[in-house]
């Protein structure tokens, strides 16, 4: 059962310096069969000081219950990348794996649970032996957000291109508690090695060693429980920046530009009360989606002359490293990748005021994708980076 109301409040208009001054409030109360009642609000704010000067900004809480997926998905074999990051391997030195200071302890716990792990010729390349699957034991996220922002408009009434300048900036805060996802598995086997002093009497029957088993045979990791849980906290902030500005061209048409960036200003992320704070901006990790660069920013430019139109576009994203070194890998076996720009081209033609022809490439320069060391698809990530290269497209949009 879900009961949600809006109130607008006029406050304030036609003043001096107070154009408009307006606020918002939002309130919702829920009850769930599984998770029980909550509530949330919001309140946001608008004050446009004259025509050109408008500030804004809002708070709010939100309540999100699990899922049907992540509390009852089946519980099913999965294959985590995992190269490079079992502390049992030869190869690694960081503290806590059997090349670092700890080393002697290191050994003898991956001995306990696998004889071949604890020999000195140990490696490991490849995937993890996991399962994933609902938790029906989860509980509702809860978060905390705030904006606050300016927005410009030109003030210049001239007849020319400066009377079509516009600029925003936007700045964001959200934090969240009682985050939903699964430990990631180089996560989960770390730190039953003590990475976040998670172990530090290097117990086989720690909390963390229990959520996965060895191979006798290879010493692989087999059998890792790595089902969705709440974790502790996450908090991210940035802002999100906006310009425009446009020239008419007499009769060869009008020209168009537009600049959208978006800012991380922190990305931080807690598994448990106990653990320290990771801050994961500028990083990509072994999964699709785990990208968050600290810069994007996409540029479009476009002409248009009646029936005709072009638009070019430029997508940047900002240069990461692997989310491994923030907690100690070493970015020799875990390299990041470098900035890169897309480029894409479109032209539309009006056939008639209902018909509209469209073409296009995207991918214009046929930039490969960023190659990094996630182990999986194909050592890239196909939700950050184009996979497919330069292509082309041809279509027809008719209004009825």
């Amino acid at each position: 059962v879900d009961v949600f109301g809006e109130l607008f409040i006029p406050i304030l208009a036609d003043l001096p310096l107070v154009q408009d001054l307006s606020l918002t409030l939002g309130y919702r109360t829920s009850d769930n069969s599984r998770s029980g009642p909550s509530n949330s609000w919001k309140a946001n704010g608008e004050w446009q000081v004259n025509d050109w000067l408008r500030f804004r900004g809002g708070m709010q809480t939100a309540i999100r219950s699990p899922s049907i997926s992540e509390l009852f998905a089946p519980q099913l074999n999965n294959f985590p990348a995992f190269n490079n990051q079992d502390p049992c391997d030869n190869r690694l030195t960081t503290t806590w794996s059997v090349g670092g200071a700890n080393g002697a302890q290191v050994r003898a716990l991956c001995a306990a649970q696998s004889p071949v792990a604890g020999l000195t010729t140990f490696t490991w390349a490849g995937q993890a032996n996991a399962i994933g699957g609902g938790n029906p034991d989860l509980q509702p996220e809860e978060s905390e957000s705030w904006t606050a922002g300016v927005v410009l408009r030109s003030p210049f009434n001239s007849g020319g291109w400066m009377d079509s300048l516009y600029a925003s900036v936007d700045y964001w805060s959200i934090e969240l508690e009682n985050v939903i996802a699964a430990v990631g598995a180089a996560t989960i086997v770390q730190r039953c090695f003590n990475r976040d002093n998670a172990n530090p009497t290097y117990s086989a029957s720690n909390e963390w060693c229990q959520l996965f088993q060895r191979a006798q045979s290879d010493g692989g990791v087999i059998n890792l429980k790595q089902l969705s849980r709440n974790q502790a906290f996450q908090n991210t902030s940035g802002a999100d920046i906006t310009f425009g500005v446009g020239f008419d061209l007499g009769g060869a048409g009008n020209l168009d530009f537009s600049v959208l960036s978006t800012w991380v200003e922190k990305f931080e992320t807690q598994t448990s009360t106990a653990d320290p704070l990771n801050d994961y901006v500028g990083t990509i990790g072994t999964g699709t989606g785990s990208a968050t660069p600290e810069w994007r920013h996409t540029v479009n430019a476009g002409w248009r002359l009646s029936p005709f139109s072009v638009t070019a576009t430029a997508r940047f994203i900002d240069s990461m490293v692997h989310s491994a070194t923030v907690t100690g890998g070493s970015p020799v076996t875990n390299t990041g990748t470098d900035s890169v720009w897309y480029f894409d081209l479109r032209g539309t033609y009006d056939i008639t005021d209902r018909v509209t022809l469209r073409v296009g490439v995207n991918n214009l320069l046929d930039e490969e994708p960023q190659i990094y060391s996630p182990n999986i698809q194909s050592n890239t990530d196909p939700s950050t980076y184009d996979v497919l290269g330069r292509r082309y497209f041809i279509g027809i949009n008719a209004r009825f």
